[in-house]
């Protein structure tokens, strides 16, 4: 197999820097351009994990010099694939420019700002045959795996309830610390912070779109197809973060035909303070995750339960990796990076954004 080459579009998302890290050592890759896509409004910080200073990072690192325009260099360099690192509500124009090149595409969580605009791109692909795939940091995490495998063992029985709480102070807030990178993000102002993408609701901004969608992806990932969802009731506010016109904590409660699954997310909370992971309730006990990154199981009387034996699926370490392998082998992709699976979450988060705004619950149509 030649060298997947492979360029990235869009320094916005600070998971850009571990991004570029894997593709780097995958042998299968070759990184060959940087192309950042102007802000709708100019930042007014170039501290650590922006997008000035994700770009340059970069370019340093892996030597490369950034291209202007992101469609001259598709143009210019004819990649194989384009890894896509934009704010949330331009990721459907970027799909199409590299569609229309006949360039793949992988694209950072969630697929898109709304339902809609994730339809918009299943269409895309499939008009002009690219493959497209979705990227969950959590994907790669053994522990998670292990979990689930031990969930659909029935070791703990049928699953009741599914339970996720995920959070920080911010992408950018008061000691976050993201892959790639050693360092903790720098002291901003109000001011600053606001200025960026991620403090704005027009460009998919806030703790919905960055932590609510793993609920939604957690929810659907242990789910069998038949225990298909109803409604989502949610609430979402902005109680800590008045620079920001995007809420900074939200919950949701999805109804499924056979069980619950509930999320909350927050931007306001040390992450060091939460929970680990997806807890999963069941007739016969609870499966959960341990802060050293460890999956335990209780029976109904509190006694630790003892979990089958689990062996580490090959090539799980990263996107990179992953899709590298499966290429060259000729094997499908794990199901939670294809669109299929991705417009099924959209559709929880899509209901959830709407239930919180409307304050009601809302349906959720799974003809897609």
């Amino acid at each position: 197999m030649d060298k997947i080459r492979a360029v990235i579009i869009g320094f916005a998302h600070m998971h850009v820097n571990e991004i570029a890290l894997y593709i780097s050592e995958q042998p299968d890759f070759e990184l060959v351009g940087f192309a950042d896509v102007p802000p709708k409004t100019p930042e007014a910080t170039t501290a650590r994990y922006t997008r000035t200073w994700n770009l340059k990072n970069n370019s340093e690192k892996y030597k490369i010099t950034p291209h202007s325009n992101y469609i001259e260099m598709l143009d210019e360099l004819k990649p194989d694939m384009a890894f896509i690192l934009c704010e949330n509500d331009i990721k459907p124009q970027i799909v199409l420019e590299c569609a229309k090149r006949g360039v793949n595409v992988s694209i950072e969580k969630p697929m898109a700002m709304t339902l809609d605009k994730a339809l918009e791109i299943r269409d895309i692909v499939e008009k002009y045959g690219i493959e497209a795939i979705v990227n969950w940091p959590v994907i790669w995490r053994p522990y998670i795996h292990k979990q689930l495998a031990a969930l659909e063992s029935g070791v703990v029985g049928k699953l009741i309830k599914s339970f996720y709480i995920n959070g920080h102070t911010g992408p950018l807030g008061k000691g976050a610390k993201h892959r790639g990178v050693t360092e903790k993000a720098q002291e901003m102002t109000d001011d600053e912070r606001a200025s960026t993408w991620w403090y704005k609701s027009n460009t998919g901004g806030g703790a919905f779109l960055d932590i609510g969608c793993y609920g939604c992806f957690f929810s659907t990932w242990a789910r069998k197809d038949d225990d298909l969802p109803l409604s989502v009731c949610a609430s979402a506010g902005n109680y800590n973060t008045p620079y920001m016109d995007a809420p900074d904590n939200v919950a949701g409660i999805i109804e499924y035909k056979n069980s619950l699954g509930v999320y909350e997310g927050s931007w306001t909370v040390p992450q060091a303070s939460l929970p680990t992971g997806p807890i999963y309730i069941c007739t016969d006990g609870v499966l959960y995750c341990t802060p050293e990154k460890d999956v335990k199981a209780m029976d109904i009387y509190g006694n630790e339960i003892e979990l089958p034996d689990y062996e580490i699926t090959e090539h799980i370490a990263n996107i990179a990796d992953h899709y590298a392998y499966c290429r060259k082998n000729n094997l499908p992709l794990i199901k939670t990076v294809t669109l299929d699976y991705n417009i099924r979450v959209m559709a929880l988060l899509d209901a959830s954004l709407k239930s919180a705004a409307s304050g009601k619950k809302e349906l959720i149509d799974n003809d897609f």
